[in-house]
């Protein structure tokens, strides 16, 4: 590659270059970060990206793709290089025998009302549907359905790609199979996903969801077990929620000082709603805390038109989410150890997602994750002013020290301040391959330069 590299020197003849336009594609959801392009390319087709990204090439450009900017590290930012902007790129094809074609730039909300109206729905659904498919696809997509169904990513049967030296290809796992290995939850280092081809499954119109409260982690992960195994449940979202014991817990900042778990379990019906005392049978709760009747459509779209996840809707404030998946066994002591610890400024501004995962449903090779057939989703949701960042991200990046060191492995949809070391440490025996595919389908080493460092230093 060549060190002398200089956007000034490629054609920006269609891209936005005002000052306005590169201001806003500054910052991401994250706001942890900021990096200014230096051009934005809004191409309407996959021939268009290839073109642009073939054009990079020529001068050593960097490159960076951008969907709808929910990372929280700057992934989905460009430095002084071309951001290239993939929502023009919003196809939604027919369904045609249980599956989907769909362009990488199509956010997850319009294909969910599009097939929703054939009596579909997307196999895995992240609880924000703004995001873009191309860009979950990237990432894996967990969701409140993955106990079932695995990833967003896992849904993908085939994938359109431009690669990292403009190659226009298809690949699945027939066809060109490095490629889809590495393109799925590659983060963008192999190249961009311009169109997928998508699983569906069918869906009943209605769906009732119990919330039980439980105050001992024991119970809580015992009959969590037993739900994932029972697979009745289409939906479970799971939360973690702080309580002080006494005024000395509130004075010191110890808020984690007491823990109660919340589970949500949701399930489908069509003709008759499930029966509460036979789908929570044999359960352990300490409390059901009610019972909700919705339509299955306006559950599954019970964000739209909020800016973020459940409970963070600012884009002006800071959202450096601390993600990661757990050894099932490791879980109770991380949270005893983790949260013992946290410091009361991270309390204060924190939800604590969780989710269990059933390992042998994840096909996507570069989502790291333990051994162990159940796994436990982690996941602290942050938001805070700016200035308060300072004082938080030091905690955070302790407690992602933690998690590693009791097995797990970061998710890396979120804040991520990973150093060489830790970047080769999270892919272990992968790294190698991952270098090499990097030589192969981004010789030039222009996509994504602020991402994962598998260029030659």
């Amino acid at each position: 590659m060549r060190r002398d590299a200089d956007v000034r020197r490629m054609d920006l003849t269609g891209m936005e270059t005002g000052d306005e336009a590169l201001d806003a594609a500054s910052f991401d959801f994250g706001r942890v970060v900021r990096k200014r392009p230096r051009a934005i390319a809004r191409p309407s087709s996959p021939r268009e990206v290839a073109e642009t990204i073939a054009a990079a090439n020529r001068e050593a450009c960097p490159v960076t793709f951008q969907g709808a900017r929910h990372s929280q590290s700057g992934q989905s930012l460009s430095e002084d290089g071309v951001l290239i902007d993939m929502k023009g790129l919003d196809r939604i094809d027919a369904v045609d025998g249980g599956q989907v074609r769909v362009q990488g730039g199509v956010r997850w909300r319009d294909l969910v009302h599009r097939v929703f109206a054939e009596g579909y729905l997307p196999m895995a659904l992240t609880t924000h549907l703004g995001v873009t498919v191309g860009g979950t696809l990237s990432t894996a997509g967990l969701s409140e359905s993955t106990h079932l169904f695995g990833t967003q990513a896992d849904s993908a049967t085939e994938l359109e790609v431009v690669t990292g030296d403009g190659r226009l290809m298809r690949c699945s796992h027939e066809s060109n199979a490095t490629l889809f290995d590495c393109v799925r939850c590659g983060q963008g280092q192999f190249g961009v996903i311009t169109e997928a081809r998508l699983r569906l499954r069918k869906v009943l119109p209605n769906v009732r969801t119990f919330s039980l409260v439980y105050d001992d982690v024991a119970a809580f992960m015992q009959d969590t077990e037993s739900i994932v195994g029972w697979e009745r449940f289409q939906y479970i979202d799971a939360w973690c929620l702080p309580f002080a014991r006494s005024m000395w817990d509130v004075a010191t900042g110890n808020l984690f000082a007491r823990r109660l778990y919340t589970l949500n379990l949701t399930k489908e019906w069509d003709a008759v709603p499930p029966n509460r005392d036979e789908v929570l049978e044999s359960l352990h709760y300490a409390h059901l805390r009610g019972t909700d009747d919705r339509p299955t459509l306006q559950y599954v779209t019970r964000m739209e038109g909020r800016s973020a996840s459940d409970w963070f809707e600012d884009w002006g404030q800071a959202h450096p989410n601390m993600e990661g998946i757990l050894p099932w066994d490791a879980f109770a002591p991380f949270m005893e150890e983790t949260f013992t610890d946290l410091p009361g400024s991270v309390a204060r501004a924190s939800r604590v997602m969780l989710g269990p995962f059933r390992n042998h449903l994840f096909r996507s090779p570069l989502l790291m994750r333990p051994d162990g057939e159940l796994l436990m989703g982690f996941g602290i949701l942050i938001e805070l002013p700016q200035p308060e960042l300072e004082g938080v991200l030091p905690a955070l990046a302790e407690a992602s020290d933690r998690l590693v060191a009791f097995g797990g492995k970061r998710y890396l949809a979120g804040w991520v301040d990973f150093d060489q070391e830790r970047w080769q440490a999270h892919y272990g025996e992968l790294w190698p391959r991952m270098v090499a595919w990097k030589r192969a389908f981004d010789p030039n080493y222009v996509l994504n330069p602020g991402g994962i460092p598998l260029q030659p230093r």
